[in-house]
């Protein structure tokens, strides 16, 4: 039984990695005024965050639509007997509706199993990469299942935010609601919680938040893989990823991903974040 592995544009994976494991993404949409592009495809990172720097518009995200998922599926009828589909946290995105609904119209139906990651970015994205992996070796869609599972259960997120701003803006506070209105001037590190995002600390530098991810990290004991996340500063997140070799196997680097437009949208210029996948 051929198992072939569906995620979308907010699992933030590097183009070249979907292509060789044979990865199908769904784009999110952004859409800056009245324009709208696919996130990854139409409009990229590079363009998407020159805009956002120099532009009056906020731009918008929204899920892709159920026909997106039809068509996704559809075009794996004739290569796949069963899909595993691994989507954005539901919490943040209506997304992973979008793939239900479709199910019941593509003639895979039933065949499909979905997951909701409850993370974001590459919080699921290697969990995407291990469904694949197991996938091409001929496990089944039990075995990649829980093969995405168990990677999402030894998986951390922590992101520093600069400013809280884009957050509140596109309603993804979650519980860091709280730190609205606060007089003090922090910024915060963030995680997922149950697909929620939450408070982890409160740091009243942006260099201070850098050496307590570090110590977040090293909190997460020996790591399997990790990826440092960035918007706007490349150098500081190639730094910290630098910093991470040693908490990896020997020969073993970091991944350095930029943000993708769906989801650098809420999180605006200046984020660094990290993903650790315990061993």
């Amino acid at each position: 039984m051929v198992v072939r592995i569906v995620t979308d544009s907010g699992a933030d994976i590097p183009e070249e990695v979907c292509s060789e494991l044979g990865i199908t993404v769904v784009p999110l949409t952004v859409t800056f005024g009245v324009d709208s592009y696919r996130d990854g495809v139409e409009l990229k990172s590079d363009e998407f965050y020159r805009r956002f720097i120099e532009e009056d518009a906020m731009p918008t995200t929204s899920q892709p639509s159920v026909g997106s998922f039809v068509e996704a599926y559809d075009a794996l009828k004739d290569s796949a007997d069963e899909v595993l589909s691994i989507h954005v946290s539901s919490n943040l995105s209506g997304t992973l509706n979008s793939a239900i609904q479709a199910t019941s119209q593509t003639g895979l139906g039933s065949k499909i199993r979905l997951i909701d990651s409850k993370q974001v970015s590459m919080g699921f994205g290697f969990s995407v990469i291990a469904a694949a992996e197991a996938a091409n070796q001929g496990a089944s869609l039990e075995q990649t299942a829980a093969a995405a599972q168990s990677t999402l259960d030894r998986t951390s997120v922590f992101v520093l935010f600069d400013t809280l701003k884009y957050l509140e803006k596109g309603g993804r506070m979650g519980k860091a609601s709280a730190l609205l209105g606060t007089v003090l001037q922090i910024k915060p590190i963030l995680t997922l919680d149950d697909g929620v995002i939450a408070i982890k600390q409160k740091i009243r530098t942006f260099r201070k938040g850098i050496q307590s991810m570090s110590q977040l990290v090293d909190a997460c004991g020996s790591l399997e893989s990790a990826a440092v996340l960035y918007t706007t500063d490349p150098s500081e997140a190639v730094r910290f990823a630098d910093g991470l070799k040693g908490n990896l196997p020997d020969g073993s680097t970091p991944t350095t991903v930029r943000l993708s437009p769906a989801i650098g949208t809420h999180g605006g210029p200046g984020v660094l974040g990290v993903v650790c996948v315990s061993a």
